[in-house]
Parts: C-alpha cells; structure tokens; sequence
C-alpha cells in the first residue's frame, strides 16, 4: 500500500508525543537522565518479548553493525538532550526546536542519499513542518523571551533542544540508510539495547545514580518505554519502503507536538493560540494531501 509510510509516521507521531508528554513528568520526579535509561530499559524488554512475532533476520555484515553502533550512541544523547530541554526550559521555545529534526533530516536525505522529491509533495511536507513548528510555539511566551525577559533561563533548554533536533536528524538519516538493508525489527533491538548498556555505563562519569529503585521502576516508564518501541517500529517499517519514504514519515513523525499539545489542553487545561491552531490546520492538510499523492 503507498499510503501506508504515511499511516505509519502518524503511528510513530501519536507514539512519541505521548511518551513526550509523560516524560516531564517523569523527569520532575526522577530526573531527565534515569528517566532516559530505564524509557530504554523498559523498551528494550518490550522488544525482547516481541521478538518471538517479528523474527528479525540477525544477518548483517560488520560494517552495518558499527554503524548502528554509532547512531545507537547519537540515539541516546538525542534523548537525554530532549528530555533534559523538557525538563529545564520552556517548552513553548524548546518544542518548536526539537521538533524541527524533520527539516535536519530531509535535508541531509537529499544531499546523502540522492532522495528526489516531487514539487506537489515538497509542499506538502514543508505544510507538515511548518505546522509542527506553529503548533509547538506559543507566540505570546516566545515574544516575551525575545525581549530579554526570562531569557537566561530560556537559554539551557535552547540549547538542549538544538543537540537533541540535529542529533535525531542525523540518526533518523542513518536509519534510512541501513533500514532498507537489515529490515527494520534490528535497528529498533540496537537503538533501544544499546541505549540502556550506554546509560548504565556512562552513569559514573556522569556522575548519576540509576541503581534501580522503587521511585524509578515506575508505571509512567513503563508505558513511554511501550511507547517508544511500537513509535520505533513503526518508523523504521516505515522507511523500510526505501529513501525516498524517510523524509515522509520523518516529517509526520514530527508531528507529536500535535498530541502532546491535546494532552496539555484536556489535563493541564493549557488554551491554543492562534497561530496553533493554524499549525493544526496545516499539519492536516499536509497529512491528507501525503495521502492523496501517495495513493
């Protein structure tokens, strides 16, 4: 089905706005980078206990396997930088910039991997993008920042959000790459096994406690650790259609600023401004006409 990388890139947008959202919460009570490691610990069991069902094909050559190695490790900073922007800053300013790897990704498909787009869809992603980026934004907050006010503390969650944007454009881009190759179950058991060996190692000299307990072995984990990998899986299947679907499903995977604003609306009360309710509209008028271009 040609419509089906767009169906999945929803998927994955529903996914990781969803554990997006917990996480803040998460990350106030644990800290951003325990809640890091054990999202990947929580994941990476799902996986393990869906693996009888996806039977992935362990044949790869040592070439693929250092290089998912590499963006296994950029995987995981991404995450700590994200939820550490999350967790610090201010999400109006932070969100519309960690959620723009879709614009690092498309460009570095086109430049690396030869990907050829359309004119029709070129307009239908940039709607998609443009709508993420609207949507995140709330222009009231972000005007008051501009004008100095606030804006030493705005700084760290920038920044983060800056690391963690062209650290998941650039692996996403490498996912593409190797995913057509290895079929798409492998590259989710290293990003998210990788992940966990990487927090637990580099914890001392980060100079974090992720020995487990109660508090950290949470419901809330749990379910982000679910949802990153059926958000995972569903990426990489995909863009396992080939190139020319990952900045597709890259850019409607963006869209998780959608949910995760819903979620701020109907539990935190939080009211859309305008200019997001035009990044709504946009985002689903690009949604519709990816599948009508598609179809």
């Amino acid at each position: 089905m040609a419509y089906l990388p767009v169906l999945l890139g929803a998927l994955a947008a529903f996914s990781w706005g969803t554990s997006d959202y917990l996480s803040r919460s998460s990350s106030q009570k644990v800290g951003h980078y325990r809640t890091t490691v054990y999202m990947h610990v929580f994941s990476t069991a799902t996986l393990v206990l869906l693996l009888p069902l996806l039977r992935p094909d362990f044949g790869i050559s040592f070439e693929l396997v250092l290089t998912l190695v590499a963006v296994s490790f950029v995987n995981f900073f991404a995450f700590i930088f994200l939820y550490r922007g999350f967790h610090r800053g201010v999400v109006s300013v932070v969100a519309p910039i960690a959620y723009s790897y879709p614009i690092i990704t498309t460009i570095f498909a086109v430049i690396f991997l030869g990907v050829m787009l359309s004119g029709l869809r070129t307009l239908a992603l940039a709607a998609v993008i443009l709508g993420v980026l609207l949507l995140s934004t709330r222009f009231s907050e972000l005007g008051r920042y501009l004008r100095g006010e606030g804006l030493v503390k705005v700084m760290p969650g920038v920044d983060s959000a800056v690391v963690a944007a062209v650290s998941f454009g650039s692996a996403y881009v490498v996912l593409g790459f190797v995913t057509p190759l290895v079929s798409y179950v492998l590259p989710v058991l290293f990003l998210r096994g990788l992940g966990s060996v990487f927090g637990f190692t580099f914890a001392p000299l980060l100079k974090q406690d992720v020995r487990p307990r109660r508090d950290i072995m949470t419901r809330t984990i749990l379910v982000m650790g679910i949802l990153e990998t059926f958000g995972l899986l569903s990426f990489n299947l995909g863009i396992s259609f080939g190139s020319g679907s990952l900045p597709v499903v890259t850019a409607l995977s963006g869209m998780g600023g959608a949910f995760a604003t819903t979620y701020a609306m109907t539990f935190l009360r939080e009211k859309l401004e305008p200019n997001q309710l035009v990044g709504i509209l946009l985002s689903i008028a690009g949604v519709f006409a990816l599948l009508y271009l598609t179809s």
